[in-house]
């Protein structure tokens, strides 16, 4: 559900001082140009007053009805418009909403008035530039007013103009410096521009002050930690975020995910993916991911169950079911593993990762002949991914693999070095590595991957020196 993006001061003023406009109906009906407006009868004025009433206790359903009494009566009763298409707001039904604040518009009503909320129904209507319009004819007629400025702001945002958005917001938060959505749109809008220092503070201050926008102040509050290097810190806030409203976007926890996974918590990054297709149930990207960490925490039996749902929600996709395949391998169902390598091919046919896993099911199975031919065209699949995604660390760990495999220790080193480089704390990576080190005569550089490999898992790291040891 799209979210109501017009929370300011102006929507409780409007509520509040229902009384007053129904005192003063006839200083507000204004005419226009066309001076539609014609004198509205006594009958159709107590029914405007009764529905003044039922919209102050927001009976807004309640009012509606006694506006339009008021319109049959009196048909060019331009304040019995402008209050019906308000009601018609607060239930969300931006279509009536607008057509009748056009209305009253049209038959002279306070222009000012109309402004003050007709953009906020271009706005939920998609109508960008109306909505902008609007705002500016307001500010127009009051250059200071602070709701005004917010919702240029609101407006800015909205049509993706950032950096103009910062100045009306930051306007409003002098003025305002309270109103935690306006934090929250600065934040939005330093996000945008990369001014992440900003981005921090102006998120820190709307959550502070209570933004109706917590949990995304929250992910904007992680997201400029993360960009100025805390991830310490940036993983509370997204925790924050989580609790405060689990409903985030698939995204999201994708990325949360992965980032836990960059640093080895691969506890963590499990738990995230978990959480998340709580939500997204059906998430492709989070199912095949989870099998992976599985994977790579030595979980086969989950990674299998993960995988299996991988493949039932995402079956086009070929990682679902190239996954799965490399999650039978690690249980030792190798027959499983190839018919769903062999699945993945035909959907993506040359795939580096699906020929390695070919390559162990083959070599388990004994058929070395056909193994050696997966072999060699994962070598050249991988090294090809790694050319058109040289920022991927799980690519070089897996070229790595492949090259270790086909006894090119010396390229496996290198990109084992390069996966390490781009995720320092890859635990695997490291600990084949420090295999490979073995395998190329460098004691002393094994040496080095085993004190590392103490401070990120040392059960791998107990393994490791047992086969420096020979054992």
């Amino acid at each position: 559900m799209r979210r109501k993006l017009f929370i300011t001061i102006f929507t409780s003023f409007l509520i509040l001082t229902v009384g007053t406009f129904a005192a003063v109906s006839d200083v507000h009906a204004q005419p226009g140009k066309r001076d539609k407006q014609t004198k509205p009868t006594d009958k159709a004025k107590k029914l405007v007053s009764e529905g003044n009433k039922l919209f102050g206790k927001k009976d807004f359903r309640g009012a509606i009805a006694k506006y339009a009494e008021a319109v049959v009566l009196s048909p060019n009763y331009a304040e019995a418009y402008f209050w019906k298409g308000s009601a018609y707001y607060y239930l969300n039904e931006y279509n009536e909403s607008g057509e009748d604040l056009d209305k009253a518009f049209d038959l002279g009503y306070s222009p000012v008035s109309v402004y003050k909320i007709r953009w906020a129904v271009n706005l939920q209507r998609e109508k960008y530039e109306a909505a902008l319009n609007d705002v500016q004819k307001g500010l127009e007629k009051e250059p200071n007013n602070v709701e005004l400025s917010n919702a240029l702001g609101e407006v800015l945002v909205k049509k993706g103009d950032y950096r103009a958005a910062v100045v009306p917001l930051l306007k409003t938060v002098q003025r305002n410096p309270k109103s935690g959505n306006t934090h929250y749109f600065l934040a939005l809008s330093y996000s945008k521009t990369d001014d992440h220092k900003s981005q921090i503070l102006s998120a820190t201050e709307a959550i502070k002050n209570s933004t109706s926008f917590m949990g995304e102040s929250y992910v904007l509050l992680g997201d400029g930690l993360v960009a100025e290097g805390n991830t310490k810190e940036a993983t509370d806030a997204y925790k924050r975020a989580i609790n405060v409203k689990p409903d985030l976007p698939e995204d999201f926890y994708i990325n949360l995910s992965q980032l836990y996974r960059s640093y080895n918590n691969l506890p963590d990054a499990i738990d995230i993916a978990q959480k998340g297709l709580k939500i997204h149930q059906k998430s492709k990207i989070l199912l095949i991911n989870l099998t992976w960490y599985y994977s790579l925490s030595d979980r086969y039996s989950e990674a299998v169950g993960a995988g299996q749902q991988a493949v039932k929600y995402a079956g086009e996709d070929a990682g679902a079911h190239t996954n799965l395949c490399r999650s039978y391998n690690d249980m030792g169902n190798y027959p499983a593993a190839v018919l769903s390598c062999n699945t993945a091919l035909k959907i993506k046919p040359g795939d580096g990762e699906t020929f390695l896993y070919l390559f162990t099911a083959n070599s388990k199975l004994g058929k070395k002949a056909l193994a050696a031919d997966y072999l060699k065209k994962a070598v050249a699949g991988l090294g090809k991914y790694t050319q058109d995604f040289p920022t991927d660390p799980d690519g070089f760990y897996l070229l790595g693999n492949a090259l270790y495999n086909d006894n090119q220790v010396k390229k496996a080193i290198e990109a084992y070095k390069e996966s390490i480089r781009l995720s320092p704390n890859f635990m695997k990576a490291n600990y084949n590595l420090g295999n490979a080190f073995i395998a190329d005569e460098k004691p002393d550089d094994a040496q080095a991957q085993y004190n590392k490999l103490l401070t990120l898992d040392k059960n791998y790291a107990g393994k490791l020196k047992a086969s420096m040891d020979g054992k």
